[in-house]
């Protein structure tokens, strides 16, 4: 992890509103379907649709249903933070992210090359994780004109990460 420090949080279950695609990273789908999914969310205004919407001002990109492991086919959905998702929007979906410890790395600069550059250092390490939940934290700092920054939580087994 050279460059890539860590640290290890206990983060609340969160309930995420917006909309899902599966995709995958091993036959470069990924990196066809999560920008389209971005414009998509933007370009017709999804944020709007998203009833129930969390005090916190952030975006987040959630990686879940995990086939397998970071090579499978998972689920990616771009949206908010609810406080409840009784009824869901057309269009939109949910996903219940929940309670769980987090390695947490921080994407600096240029992106999306800063953060593409976190998970392939993620991909590339012995972290233990769990395939549960992994999410992207777009806050304030990612509207910042230079030095954007995006957190990265990536799931992992507490016990494990704790004998690292």
């Amino acid at each position: 992890m050279d460059d890539f420090g860590f640290t290890v949080k206990m983060m609340p279950a969160k309930i995420v509103m917006g909309i899902k695609r599966r995709t995958s990273n091993a036959d470069g789908r990924s990196v066809k379907d999560i920008p389209a999914c971005w414009q998509e969310f933007l370009t017709q205004n999804m944020a709007a649709k998203i009833t129930n919407r969390a005090k916190t001002p952030a975006m987040f990109a959630v990686y879940s249903e995990y086939d397998s492991d970071w090579t499978g086919e998972y689920a990616y959905m771009i949206g908010s933070e609810v406080t409840k998702a009784d009824t869901v929007p057309n269009g939109l979906a949910v996903t219940r992210i929940p309670a769980q410890t987090y390695a947490v790395f921080t994407a600096t600069g240029p992106m999306p090359d800063a953060l593409l550059a976190v998970w392939m250092s993620v991909w590339g390490t012995n972290l233990p994780r769990t395939y549960t939940c992994d999410f992207e934290l777009y806050d304030a700092r990612f509207t910042r004109p230079e030095n954007k920054e995006i957190d990265v939580y990536v799931a992992v087994n507490e016990e494990q990460i704790e004998k690292m």
